[in-house]
Formats: C-alpha cells, sequence, structure tokens
C-alpha cells in the first residue's frame, strides 16, 4: 500500500470514476475495507468474544454504505483528498464499534480490559512495538479515536495517513506534498499532543 505505484493506481481510479466508472468506486471501496479490517483486529484483539463476532459481515456492510455515500457525494480529485475521506470514514466506524460493544450490556462486559496484546494471539495485526502502549479498553479506544478527530487539520492530515492508511512516511511526505522534516515533525506534533492529552498513556504502535 505504500508503493508509490500503488498511489498512481488510486489516482488512475479516482480519474475513472469522475468520468462515471462505478467499477472504480468498488475498487477503492475495497481498499478502504481492508485498512478497515486491520485496524479493527487491532482494536478489538483484546477481547476475543467480540472479536470473533465482529468478523462477521455486518460491521463491514457499514462501512461500506458510508463510503459509498461519501463517494456518491463527494468525487475525492487526488489520492490526497480520497485518503482523508476514507481515514474520516474508517475512525468513525472505529469509534461506532467502540461505543457500542463498551459498557455493562456490551458484548465486551467483564472480559479482560487490560494489554491488547491478545491480539497477535486472535489473528490481530501481527506489527512490531510494544502492545503495551494501545489503549487497554474500548472506552479508552473511544478517546483515542476521539483526539484524533480533534488534531489540527495539519497533524491530523499526517496521522491519518500514518496511523489509519499505514503509509510510510516517505509516501505520505510525496501523497501531502511535504518535506520529509515537515512531516516528521507534524507526526511528533501530533503525537505529542494525544500524549499530553491521554494523561502520559503512549500511543498505539
Amino acid at each position: 500500500m505504500g508503493d508509490p505505484s500503488f498511489t498512481a493506481q488510486l489516482q488512475n481510479w479516482l480519474d475513472l470514476l469522475r468520468a462515471g466508472d462505478t467499477q472504480a468506486r468498488d475498487r477503492l471501496i475495497e481498499h478502504t475495507c481492508e485498512r478497515l479490517r486491520r485496524l479493527t483486529r487491532k482494536m478489538l484483539g483484546g477481547f476475543p468474544r467480540v472479536h470473533r463476532w465482529e468478523e462477521t459481515d455486518d460491521v463491514f456492510t457499514e462501512a461500506v454504505s458510508k463510503l459509498h455515500r461519501s463517494l456518491e457525494s463527494v468525487c475525492p480529485a487526488s489520492p490526497r483528498q480520497f485518503y482523508g475521506l476514507a481515514a474520516t470514514q474508517i475512525r468513525r466506524v472505529l469509534i461506532d464499534m467502540a461505543r457500542h460493544y463498551q459498557g455493562p450490556q456490551g458484548l465486551a462486559s467483564n472480559q479482560e480490559t487490560g494489554s491488547l496484546g491478545g491480539a497477535a494471539k486472535e489473528g490481530g495485526d501481527g506489527g512490531s512495538g510494544d502492545r503495551r502502549e494501545e489503549p487497554g479498553s474500548l472506552l479508552e479506544w473511544t478517546e483515542f479515536h476521539g483526539l484524533v478527530e480533534s488534531l489540527p487539520e495539519e497533524e491530523r492530515e499526517v496521522f491519518n495517513l500514518l496511523w489509519y492508511e499505514g503509509l510510510p512516511q516517505a509516501e505520505a511526505a510525496r501523497v501531502l506534498g511535504l518535506s520529509p522534516r515537515t512531516l516528521t515533525r507534524r507526526w511528533q506534533d501530533a503525537r505529542l499532543r494525544i500524549f499530553r492529552a491521554r494523561r502520559g498513556e503512549h500511543l498505539p504502535d
């Protein structure tokens, strides 16, 4: 996904979409849902029963529906605009999921709310980094996504590409038209802002 050739393909799909090609919209939605699945496993990996139930088509049907409606009303002209739209939809679906499963009546009640390190055991992302730095409950995940939503636009845009879309920094810099140094500074500023807002708790890796 971080390959520059993918960004070129993304631009091609956007051009086709503006020309009325509905199959291009399907390709764009498939890309977004793939990333949503990965982040869902990251967020729900510490709640095994919820994680299994969340693998049903219900959540992804809702995500597809939201993105489909967005692409019907807005036609992004560039990968930069599309990534912003897609990341917003991903984040809001994750917030809705976390809110749905938290609380005494939620499906995650009475389950362990410690580290999300169980993600790897339950088929999670398997990414590197200290899993102990991730939010430890669905309530904390809700807070985390909300804090990202409240970031200043320049920082949120960088956070969208690096965390929600999973782009390497070099590719994110190309998409945004920034120097690597500027992108790194905005990424660090965003992480620090969220770190402070979470009262010294680390960001998800």
